[in-house]
């Protein structure tokens, strides 16, 4: 087994060294356009959501108002059942007085 001289095993280190920083350049030049990246994303993006943010509290605010409307609709045509079946009810006992004026209007055939 060849023995290493401490000039060899420096030249392998250096080369090894300059190996690590090529690569450490490359992933920082990797880290910094994606740094880029994110921030132009970011200051597009942030008004965006910030628009998000105040359309979703506009739709809470509506959905609120829609939830009293359709309340108010509902005891509406809870009065209008309530309305119908007074009128029904009328209507049965208008038909029933009427029945024995039916019978004689039958009887004479008019």
């Amino acid at each position: 087994m060849p023995e290493f001289s401490g000039i060899g095993v420096l030249i392998v280190g250096l080369c090894s060294f300059v190996v690590v920083l090529v690569f450490a350049g490359l992933m920082g030049l990797k880290a910094w356009r994606l740094a880029k990246r994110g921030i132009r994303i970011s200051k597009v993006a942030l008004p965006l959501a910030e628009g998000l943010g105040r359309r979703s509290e506009e739709l809470v605010k509506l959905q609120y108002q829609i939830a009293l409307r359709v309340d108010d609709v509902v005891i509406s045509l809870n009065k209008l059942q309530a309305s119908v079946n007074r009128l029904s009810v009328l209507l049965q006992a208008f038909n029933a007085g009427l029945r024995p004026y039916r019978k004689v209007r039958d009887y004479l055939g008019l």
